[in-house]
């Protein structure tokens, strides 16, 4: 329990990458033994010795779905929590002390916060010197046009505008108001997730921007994020299996097919953002 007596639980959906999960999992409960934990398993099955720490553990659930799926993953493992506050990980995405109490001061301190988004540190941070640049110089002209509270450092952090251009930031200390959270470090009030109607299901394959869709369509009624920077997690991005087991063809087919889907919020002027994301996964992926 905590303040308020909100329950919590953390779910990880993963696909196809049991030993980076049984890795995730173990470190995990050295931070927080007690917390309950539902895995949402899609793929492959654990082998004897994992299976057996799994079914050792009382305060863990496992779900598994036949058909991989990131968001119906996700939507089922949260409908059937019997938690207040689901906290969603990545299974590549180790959390630090403090992480799980900073996200649910925030839900205590706000009765109304739909979700939370919390600070990444990057493993495998690195980016090209012209998406750098490039990012810069949009970031200093959009950020004329937004409010002092979605910036923290002079950076905009988590924000997705009526142009398409979306803005991460998630590394910065701190705290602001958000409309597009990141799922590898994401927390929800399961109240209030349900009544925007969950994740969307129709995002494929690597489901990118399912996040970003589902913080329009709670600012649709008024409802904004927050981001956490007290909240940390260390994003370890392991280049290997999960929906990168796919082909690069079906994967920039699907990158496409989900842009579809987060413009949908914005309407037809959001492709001037598209483009530039669609055009950088072609050419560095």
């Amino acid at each position: 329990m905590y303040k308020g007596e909100l329950t919590a639980e953390i779910v990880i959906p993963s696909y196809n990458r049991l030993h980076i999960l049984q890795d995730t999992v173990r470190k995990i409960r050295q931070l927080y033994p007690d917390t309950h934990l539902c895995i949402g398993l899609q793929g492959q099955i654990p082998n004897s010795d994992f299976q057996l720490d799994l079914e050792s553990n009382p305060t863990l659930r496992i779900e598994r779905l036949a058909e991989p799926s990131t968001t119906k993953t996700l939507n089922y493992c949260i409908e059937t929590s019997p938690a207040d506050i689901i906290l969603i990980l990545d299974d590549d995405a180790v959390p630090c002390s403090g992480w799980l109490d900073s996200h649910i001061s925030a839900f205590s301190d706000n009765p109304n916060l739909p979700y939370t988004s919390g600070r990444e540190i990057r493993i495998t941070g690195g980016c090209h010197i012209f998406s750098e640049a490039t990012r810069i110089i949009t970031e200093a002209v959009c950020g004329l046009f937004l409010k002092t509270d979605t910036k923290l450092n002079g950076h905009i952090v988590g924000w997705i505008n009526r142009a398409g251009l979306l803005f991460g930031n998630f590394n910065q200390p701190g705290t602001c108001r958000i409309n597009s959270p990141r799922g590898c470090n994401m927390a929800v009030r399961k109240d209030l997730f349900l009544s925007i109607g969950k994740f969307n299901q129709n995002f494929r394959g690597n489901a990118w921007g399912f996040e970003g869709d589902f913080g329009l369509r709670m600012a649709k009624v008024g409802n904004y994020g927050r981001y956490i920077g007290g909240a940390v997690v260390m994003h370890y991005e392991v280049p290997s299996g999960g929906s990168r087991s796919e082909s690069k063809k079906q994967w920039f087919k699907d990158f496409i097919f989900n842009n579809k889907l987060l413009i949908s919020n914005l309407g037809i002027q959001a492709w001037i953002g598209a483009v530039p994301r669609l055009l950088k996964k072609l050419i560095f992926n």
